[in-house]
């Protein structure tokens, strides 16, 4: 990453949505503490209906990982913790 690139994760999540209760704290809580850098914005899906829908979100928990506002990763329903840092952790060192 160079230092003019900016990298934002969107965390997509909803009220009935009980993974995504659980995963949410222990994910931001990761990426802040490992990349400061990242910004972070957390999309609630029944406040934010366009956004998700332009976002093509269609389950939850979804995580979107953007470069300088270019779609880099996603990650749906089933994944883990490490998985989005790993892939952090590798645009970082583009």
């Amino acid at each position: 990453m160079t230092e003019t690139q900016t990298i934002e994760l969107i965390y997509f999540t909803g009220k009935t949505c009980g993974v995504c209760k659980v995963l949410k704290p222990k994910l931001l809580e990761a990426v802040q503490e490992n990349f400061p850098e990242v910004n972070i914005r957390v999309v609630d899906v029944e406040e934010e209906v366009e956004f998700t829908g332009q976002s093509m979100v269609f389950t939850l928990p979804v995580v979107i990982i953007k470069v300088d506002d270019k779609e880099m990763a996603r990650f749906a329903r089933s994944f883990s913790v490490y998985e989005v840092l790993n892939k952090l952790k590798r645009l970082e060192g583009e």
